[in-house]
This record gives structure tokens, sequence and C-alpha cells, in this order.
């Protein structure tokens, strides 16, 4: 018989379109030893009690976050401690000057009322709520799993709890409880928190049930902070190795939640996609993390799951929860793993869609055999289209190898998320002048999510951890988080994961972004419109038909010989030399007397191809669907293979 009731929280201002991977993991560690365990989405309720787009706008929005932080402190230490009046009007007024007049629903933050009824009715009304049901239930344990803006909202209801009923042991954990921001919240609060998992969680986790089932205390397990004699403890813990000891994930607790919700309010909420997971941490990272890649370089080592879990995995969730979408939490995906992958999930036969974070890297054969799969929605890490700037950011690629992701993602239907970053230390203006040139060219493919996004201080990222190799002479918690705690009650720089910093390697006059930004305005605009220009080829016999109606009036371009053999070749970015090695059994005297050099002039100059040193691109995509094995078997036939 089930014994020790556990609850765990999935707080505001979490997304209500997918469950929570950490809640049903450590779900079903409490199942292995027999103890009875819910998980509460009080995130539904809060949907329900301001809105579908409010709540998803402080849930998404990355600059509401602070206030939305501040909104639970107030519950934990007054108004008058955090000044919390003048701290909601400045932030109105600033959020304000910083939206768009049509962006009617994030305007709605912009109003200082609107925040303090929030403050003052909406979160105390709806922490009663949820304190009285968790006191209900009876738990033993309550557990927290938060990220970025739902540490305050578990604090405020942790608070609650403990007044209530001083028996009831809170843990927490989540990436922001990890290092240093854990140590320090639990310091500051060891009236609130019993105890602060840092890190991967299954190991200690376990190690903690088996005691609470024995009667055991909690102390000194490695990777659990504890109190005693007034004093914080914690010994290092060790990221889990074997990642076939995570379990599976549990998401029974999300559709009963879901359904009560909607029962009770007649608001349908959508759901998105179910997270899985195949590995943690990031090869490329692990060897030459990314500049402002924020993950914890003691979880960064690259581990993954064997294949068959994986695969399983996926097909049990799908079947148990009669849901098509699934999203990867991985940071990266497997470069060992994936041709294997994309294999056995196409072999399914099914109508699964997966989302993947990965390197932009892949060939396009990949890239293929990944759609194929079902991985239909990836975020490749493209931040720039600068090759200096991806060198800045130590991202191990150059702009004309992202355009060719990009391309092939477009001609495959391979939907990408990627961003265009600025503000970084050393970085040089003619770079972004150089992006806002080659914007138009590439106005037939998939833009960025957004216009420009100014870089982020992260902690863990060497921009945090080795501030003064980038010039940092000064960096800070974030200002829209700095109301949270009462001053001196916790240090800000242990607690922050959002910085903000200044250095005088920064351009100060930002004006050399404005004709990059002008650029990559109307690009995401007509994306979201659904109306992307026209720029591809047609392979006609013995000529390639291209139509280009990125400018007015249409262009219609005829190649034939070597114009169109160039053309194909370079469908995959390709060098003047790797052209003249796989064409002189065909062009032999044009090779050799340079007129494969001006053919290749000519293109360029026509801008059908995109040139970055000495490597060639093609920008028009195919209008059906072809591989790059394909295109040169067109051109060399079966000697084509890959370059």
């Amino acid at each position: 018989m089930p014994v020790s009731p556990v609850l765990l929280l999935h707080m505001p201002w979490a997304t209500t379109m997918r469950p929570s991977i950490p809640l049903g993991i450590l779900t079903r560690l409490c199942q292995e030893q027999d103890l009875q365990v819910r998980s509460y989405y009080p995130n539904f309720d809060m949907t329900v009690t301001i809105g579908t787009e409010a709540a998803a706008q402080l849930a998404d929005d990355r600059s509401l976050f602070g206030v939305s932080e501040h909104l639970f402190a107030v519950d934990l230490f007054g108004a008058g401690a955090l000044d919390s009046d003048a701290y909601l009007k400045d932030f109105a007024a600033t959020l304000a000057g910083n939206t768009r007049p049509d962006d009617v629903v994030r305007l709605r933050f912009a109003n200082a009322s609107y925040l303090r009824s929030l403050r003052d009715e909406v979160v105390p009304g709806f922490l009663t709520a949820l304190e009285q049901r968790v006191l209900e239930f009876g738990p033993r344990v309550v557990g927290f799993s938060a990220t970025f803006n739902q540490v305050m909202p578990s604090l405020a209801l942790a608070a609650r709890l403990k007044r209530a009923n001083r028996s009831i042991t809170t843990i927490a954990g989540g990436s922001c409880f990890d290092g240093d921001m854990g140590l320090e919240y639990h310091r500051a609060l060891p009236e609130v928190l019993d105890h602060v998992f840092i890190g991967e969680a299954e190991v200690p986790f376990r190690e903690f049930l088996r005691r609470l089932r024995a009667g055991e205390p909690a102390s000194g397990i490695p990777g659990v902070t504890w109190h005693e004699n007034g004093e914080l403890n914690y010994m290092q813990g060790t990221p889990l190795y074997d990642m076939d000891s995570s379990p599976s994930p549990d998401y029974d607790d999300y559709f009963a939640e879901r359904q009560r919700v909607c029962e009770a309010s007649g608001i349908e909420i959508h759901l998105d996609s179910l997270p899985f997971e195949s590995s943690r941490g990031c090869w490329w990272g692990q060897k030459n993390q990314c500049t402002f890649c924020g993950i914890n370089p003691e979880i960064l080592p690259y581990r993954a799951k064997n294949l068959d879990s994986v695969i399983s995995e996926i097909q049990m969730l799908s079947q148990r929860y009669g849901v098509l979408k699934l999203t990867a939490t991985d940071w990266i995906m497997s470069r060992w793993h994936a041709d294997e992958l994309f294999r056995r999930l196409g072999a399914l036969k099914l109508d699964i869609e997966l989302f993947y974070e990965l390197r932009a890297d892949m060939s396009k054969e990949q890239m293929k055999a990944m759609w194929d799969a079902g991985i239909v929605s990836v975020q490749p890490g493209i931040e720039s289209l600068s090759t200096p700037m991806l060198k800045l950011m130590k991202k191990g690629t150059t702009a004309i190898r992202h355009v060719q992701f990009i391309r092939w993602a477009r001609e495959i239907g391979v939907f990408i998320s990627y961003n265009i970053l600025a503000g970084f230390p050393d970085e040089d203006p003619q770079w972004y002048r150089e992006m806002a040139t080659l914007i138009p060219r590439l106005a037939h493919l998939q833009p960025p999510a957004g216009n420009i996004t100014p870089v982020e201080m992260h902690r863990f990222a060497p921009l945090h951890a080795q501030r003064e190799q980038f010039g940092i002479d000064e960096h800070a918690l974030r200002a829209d988080y700095q109301h949270n705690f009462p001053k001196g009650m916790i240090d800000e720089l242990k607690a922050g994961y959002f910085f903000d910093f200044v250095s005088d390697r920064v351009p100060q006059e930002r004006d050399y972004l404005v004709p990059l930004a002008n650029a990559l305005e109307p690009w995401v605009a007509s994306f979201q419109t659904g109306r992307l220009p026209r720029y591809d080829f047609s392979i006609g016999p013995g000529f390639l038909k291209i139509t280009d109606e990125r400018g007015s009036p249409p262009k219609y371009i005829y190649l034939t010989d070597l114009h169109r053999d160039v053309v194909l070749l370079c469908d995959s970015v390709q060098s003047l030399r790797n052209l003249a090695r796989d064409l002189a059994p065909l062009y032999g005297s044009a090779v050799s007397d340079g007129t494969l050099g001006r053919v290749v002039d000519e293109l360029v100059a026509r801008d059908v191809l995109l040139q970055e040193d000495q490597w060639f691109l093609t920008l028009p995509i195919s209008h059906r669907p072809r591989t790059t094995l394909e295109l040169r078997e067109l051109v060399l036939g079966n000697a084509g293979g890959e370059n």
C-alpha cells in the first residue's frame, strides 16, 4: 500500500501547452518506491483566472519574467519591503516605451493599475485557494521544479505551507535552483525550504525517497542541501551518467489537471506537445562552449539514452496520451545516433511529429531523412549570418553554411527556429552592415523568429563566468529582477540567472544596427503572413528555369550546359577547386582556360550564387525537393557521389 504522499507542483508562470518532464520523471521515481504521488498544475488555474493570452505572455515573454516573479514576491515579503508601487510604475512606463502600439496583449502589462490588480487581488486569491487545496491533500512532502519565472511563485506557496503546517517537508529543484542559485535561496530562506536539489536529481531523489520511507533524515545526500545547527550544508553531487536509469515520464496528472480545469471553467486549454528526452549535455559545448550558452559546465558532458529506449518512449507517450506532437528536451541531437534514429523513426510509418535542437552541420541527405522520420521542426543553433560574429560566439561554422542549412530546410519543408543576436563585446559594426545587404537576397527563405535579439548574460555562460576576458566592467542582476527580495537579504549575484552588463568593448552607438533591423522587418513580416516570394529552379531537359519573385517585376533565367551544372553542383557549398575537379571530365577546356571561373563570377553577379571567400552556394531552391546526391548524379552520372 503506498505511503508518505508526495505532492509535486508546476507553478505559474509555466506554459500550459505541455506538461513538465521533471515532474513526470519524479513521479515515476516515486512510483518505483511505492510512494503515493500526485502532480498539481496550478499554472492551469492561473491561466483560467487571468485569461489564456495574458498567461501565455507572462509564460513566454522574457522581458516580463522579472515582473511576473515580483507579483508573487510581494506575497512573501510585502509590497513596502520591495518598494513595489514604484517598481511597477517604472516597469510599466519602460515597457510602454519598448512595445509596438499594435501589441495589445503586451501593452496590458504596461499598465501599472493592471499590474497592481494582479499583485493585490489575483495572486493572493490564487495562493489562498492553492494553499487550501494542497493542505486538503495532506502531503508529507511538497516539491517544486522551477525555471526562469517560477522561483518566487514556488517560494511564496512554500512559505504559506510552512506557516500552516511546519511538518510538511518542502523541496525545490530545477534550472533556476542550480548551482549558487539554489544554495543562496536556501541560505536566505531556511524557514521556507527544507532541501534544494542542485543539478540532476534522479540519483539524489531516489535516495531521498528511500530515506523518506525509512523515516531517516535527508541530511548528507550528495547533491542536496540541508540545514543543521543554523548552518547551510551541501555535498557536491554528480551528473547522471547512465541516462537509461532515468525513467520515461508519467504525464497522467497533467491530463487529469487539464480536464479538471477545463470542466470547471469551460475553457479549452491547448496542448502543443509532449516532452521527451533522448540525451543531456552538449557534445559541442563540451569541447567549445558557445559564448552566451548558459548550461552549467557540471552537466555539460554529453550523455545519450539507448536508441531502443528513445524509440520506445516516443511510441509509449504517443500511444498512452493520444498525442502526435512531441518535443525533445535535448540541448543538441546526437551526431552519432542521428542516422539510425532517422531510419528507425521512419520505419515506424507513423505521423508523429518531433522537435529537436541540433547543430546546423547536417548533410542534405540527413535533413531529408530527418523530415521523413517526422522531425519536422528544429532549432539549429543559428544566431548570426556573419562569419566573424560566429567566430566570436565560438560557433565553429560560417555564415554561408548557415545559409545552406536554412535553404535546405526551406526546400525540404523543415520548420526552423533561430535568432540574430547582437551586443557582444568586440563586435564590429561592419558585420551588421554586411548582414543587412545579405538579407534581401534571402527573402525566399525562412527568416529568424523576430528582429535583432540583444545578447543576454546568463549564469554559467562564458560571457558570465569569464567576464574579464570579454572586458565586462560591470554586471548586475537584471533590473526587472531586483525587487524580488528586500535589500540585503540575498546576494543577487549568487541568486540571479539573468544579468545586465556593461563593457566598453561593445560599440556604444547602436545606429549601426538600424539597417539590419530595417532589412529583417519585412522579411519576418512576409513569413508571418505566408507571403515569402518564390526563388527556385525547375529542371527541364538540358536546362534550368529559374523563377525569381524577390523583386518586382519577377525575373526568369534560363541556364544550360556549364551554367546549369555549376548551379546544380553548388546545391551544397563548393569551392572553385572542387568544381574544377568534378567538372574537368565533362568540360576539360572550360576548366583549364578559365571559363569555369568566369561562369561562376557571372552567376554570382546575377545573384544566382552566393559567395563567401572561396566558397559558393546556389541561392534558389529546387522547385521539387532533391537531395544533393541526386543533383550531383544529374550532372556527373553515377560517378557523382558526395564531394
